[in-house]
């Protein structure tokens, strides 16, 4: 065996070790789970080596080995292998996700409380992101006898509504004919072509109609002005409070986990960048400890949003790593039923 491999095998074996149990690992508990024969000399001095290079540290002289940062991150990326969920999980967290699959903010609180529980842990969960939602239809709802309301639905299940009134007694007819005129012109655009410059092309289109629909235009451009950004739940935030003893730990977490300012631009990181963020990786002192595991969700090939858990650095990765997938791909399937999308 080459010194590489041999020294990959016992990086590999010293994370999945330290992951289980906690605590550094010595040469000779590792020589017992190598499955290669090997001394435990040779593995000390192996191990003295993965140090040097920054991939494994040691608490003090006498104690065994346990990942660095660094050596979390080499796991992760080159030696983690995909776990499969079983059976069980997978119904428990379909079961869980189809009950609460009738709108879209039950789904993603479900999805994220069921992450949470799963893997105890934080868990936030997005709505889609909207930069490329399209106008799946328009409805309107008649709210008064010159009042009506302007329902905007997109292609990423986002709903928006607007009310507006007009100088003349709405019928049924007329709310139909809003329908048929509005989805005929916009049905299928992209919402953040609803500008006022468009808004004026529409109403000379509209000819004399027009006339008649000015404050039912300005709703309709206004519900599409409301689509933009994401929004968030968050889910779990107790569990990643219990293993900390430091106040001040206790407090900043608090801090960052009520902030939807600093939490979303730790989501805006992920949508560039890895989905797994380690320690410094995430940008965050208060989360230094810590990694970010992240799975996006699709709706639509333009359009969907992310399952994420804030876990401790030292957790089961490719547990955590299933298990999102398995919720996102969960969720994306529920959105498209939901949306009647094929």
């Amino acid at each position: 065996m080459q010194a590489r491999e041999r020294k990959i095998k016992i990086l590999k074996a010293v994370v999945e070790e330290y992951i289980k149990n906690g605590e550094p690992v010595g040469s000779k508990l590792l020589c017992g789970t190598l499955g290669f024969p090997v001394s435990s000399a040779t593995v000390r001095n192996e191990m003295a080596e993965l140090s040097d290079m920054g991939l494994l540290t040691q608490p003090h002289t006498s104690a065994g080995r346990m990942p660095s940062e660094e050596g979390f991150r080499f796991y992760v990326d080159s030696l983690m292998e995909k776990k499969q969920l079983s059976g069980s999980i997978k119904a428990l967290i379909f079961d869980e996700l189809n009950s609460k699959g009738d709108e879209p903010e039950s789904l993603l609180q479900a999805a994220g409380d069921t992450a949470a529980e799963l893997l105890k842990a934080a868990a936030i969960t997005t709505t889609p992101f909207s930069e490329n939602a399209r106008i799946r239809t328009l409805k309107f709802v008649q709210t008064g006898r010159q009042t009506c309301m302007a329902v905007l639905i997109t292609s990423t299940g986002l709903i928006k509504t607007r009310l507006f009134k007009c100088d003349y007694v709405i019928t049924p007819d007329i709310v139909n004919i809003y329908e048929t005129i509005f989805n005929r012109d916009l049905e299928g655009l992209p919402v953040k072509s609803v500008t006022p410059a468009f808004i004026q092309t529409l109403a000379v289109s509209l000819g004399e109609i027009a006339f008649l629909v000015p404050s039912v235009l300005a709703a309709i451009m206004e519900a599409c002005g409301d689509v933009g950004g994401f929004s968030m739940t968050v889910s779990g935030r107790a569990n990643l409070l219990d293993g900390e003893d430091d106040i001040t730990n206790v407090r900043a977490l608090t801090r960052l986990l009520h902030s939807d300012e600093q939490l979303e631009s730790l989501i805006l990181r992920l949508r560039s960048g890895k989905n797994i963020l380690i320690g410094s990786d995430i940008g965050n002192e208060t989360l230094s400890a810590h990694s970010f595991i992240a799975q996006p969700y699709t709706i639509e090939p333009s359009s969907g949003g992310f399952i994420t858990a804030i876990v401790p650095m030292r957790c089961d990765y490719a547990y955590a790593s299933a298990v999102l997938e398995y919720i996102a791909e969960c969720v994306g399937r529920l959105f498209r039923e939901m949306l009647m999308i094929e």
